[in-house]
């Protein structure tokens, strides 16, 4: 190794510095510090917006004191109380349809081709008038032979009255025959008396020679023939009481043979009637006050008795001077619809007429298949003028006893439009509560996974309950509250129980105050 002198040293250049290369232990703990510095300025940051931390620029008093946090603030909760059902009527609406009072499809009960078709579809018709013959000859041949039949019983009759009178003559005759022969009986016997005295005398002259005995022997003979005779008197009496018995047998006879021949009359009456009844099935008659709706066959067509199951409806009858309005209820307001509910009628052709009226009569059963009830209301479907007639020709016919006349749909100077059947609207009903049920606004109640709940407040604390929904309109609502009861093989099963009035029911921000929290309670009224 060469010695460095000065001079070599002086004649060498200086080297600049160079870096020096960095391991990748101290690169990471770099990123690591720049990391942890950014973080740490967000959360410093976060806390002051916050409020957590102290802002270290603003020094205002506000700072001196700590600001307790959300969790120790007790929340209010404005309460209500639910209110009797009966003083906040509960308003539901279902779609209605406008049916006639009464409607009758009209078939045949005969077979044969139609004689004739006397009305036509809005022809007005009376009850009782024909509306289309059948034409049966058969039927009318059984008629005539029926008629026949009781003319020949009334002369059958006939005869037998006069043998009645032919009977009593005969009792009249044996009654006078039964008297003569009691005076021939009378006659005979004061013969014999007479003849035995004869008979007497004689025998004692005899007895004293005064007479010969050829004489008494006469006597004798004449005696004896007048007792044969009253003996025969009295059997002539005898005889004359037989006939006077056979006589009123006679009378006995002809008097039931009289009946006999009345009971044939009425036989053959009642045949009558039933021919002309079965004749009358070659008639389609009208049963009440009506109007032709449908019409299906004319003179000519042949028609088939109902009762093979072919029979098509041959004209439709309806009475549309009165209609019905019927509606189908949820069952959940059946135990609400009462006789003379209010209800309103809203028909959809008949814009901005509104009609005030109650429940005419509904179903006091519900409907298994859809779970309803039907609801009619009765409306009068005329105007003024016709109202008054119908009033003045006597009280309209309803369709149950003693219901109240149907009111009037339309109101006084109406005279454009008419309730058809057919139409379609809204019947919107009243309905208050029973028994001492309570309401709450729908607000009330809230839902949670499906469910459907209540908030109480408890002493000071919410409390969360289970209610099912019976009736709600969309403002009013009734519930029953649920709750779970054991049952004996170890089950539990839900039991329903009304509200009291005493509650006190959160009736908003369920949800944002929860199950539990303790509360300061604000009454409100709704």
């Amino acid at each position: 190794m060469q010695p460095i002198n000065s001079d070599s040293v002086e004649q060498t250049p200086a080297l600049s510095p160079r870096p020096v290369k960095a391991s990748g232990f101290v690169r990471g703990l770099r990123i690591v510090l720049v990391v942890g510095l950014a973080v740490g300025g967000i959360g410093v940051a976060v806390g002051v917006v916050t409020g957590v931390l102290p802002n270290p620029l603003d020094h205002s008093p506000k700072h001196a004191h700590a600001t307790p946090s959300r969790e120790h603030v007790t929340p209010t909760a404005k309460v209500i109380r639910p209110k009797p059902a009966a003083a906040v009527p509960i308003t539901v609406e279902q779609l209605a349809l406008v049916e006639p009072y009464y409607r009758a499809d009209l078939r045949a009960r005969a077979s044969g081709l139609v004689k004739a078709v006397r009305f036509d579809i809005g022809s007005r018709v009376k009850k009782g008038e024909v509306l289309v013959e059948i034409d049966v000859p058969e039927l009318e041949q059984g008629v005539a032979a029926a008629v026949a039949v009781v003319a020949q019983r009334e002369q059958e009759l006939k005869v037998s009255q006069a043998k009645l009178k032919d009977a009593k003559a005969a009792v009249q005759v044996s009654a006078a025959t039964i008297k003569q022969r009691e005076a021939d009986v009378q006659a005979a016997t004061a013969t014999r008396d007479l003849k035995q005295r004869r008979f007497e005398r004689f025998k004692a002259l005899a007895a004293r020679g005064d007479v010969v005995g050829s004489l008494v022997e006469e006597e004798e003979r004449d005696y004896l023939a007048s007792e044969a005779g009253v003996t025969s008197a009295k059997a002539n009496v005898e005889r004359a009481r037989a006939d006077f018995t056979e006589s009123e047998s006679r009378v006995e006879a002809a008097e039931a043979d009289i009946g006999l021949k009345s009971a044939q009359i009425e036989v053959a009456t009642k045949d009558l009637d039933r021919a002309r009844a079965v004749a009358d099935y070659a008639r389609v008659v009208a049963p009440f006050d009506g109007v032709v709706v449908r019409r299906t066959v004319d003179p000519g067509s042949f028609v088939q008795n109902a009762t093979t199951g072919m029979s098509e409806p041959l004209i439709s009858l309806a009475r549309v001077d009165l209609v019905t309005v019927a509606a189908r209820f949820p069952d959940a307001y059946a135990p609400l619809v009462m006789a003379d509910t209010p209800a309103i009628v809203q028909v959809d052709d008949l814009p901005g007429l509104t009609i005030t009226a109650k429940v005419t009569r509904f179903a006091p059963s519900v409907q298994n298949a859809d779970r309803t009830m039907r609801v009619e209301v009765d409306l009068f479907n005329g105007d003024e003028a016709e109202f008054r007639r119908s009033i003045t020709a006597g009280p309209l016919e309803t369709k149950g006893v003693n219901e109240p006349p149907p009111l009037r749909a339309f109101p006084e100077g109406h005279t454009s439009g008419r309730l058809l059947p057919g139409m379609t609207g809204t019947l919107r009903l009243s309905v208050g509560g029973y028994g001492k049920s309570f309401v709450l606004p729908s607000t009330a109640v809230y839902t949670r996974a499906g469910a459907s709940y209540l908030l109480l407040v408890e002493n000071g604390t919410t409390r969360q309950v289970p209610v099912r929904v019976q009736v709600n309109d969309g403002r009013t609502v009734r519930v029953a509250m649920v709750s779970k009861q054991p049952a004996a093989d170890g089950s539990t099963r839900d039991l329903l129980t009304e509200l009291t009035g005493d509650e006190q029911v959160v009736a908003a921000r369920q949800l944002e105050l929860g199950d539990g929290t303790a509360v300061t309670v604000a009454p409100t009224e709704w």
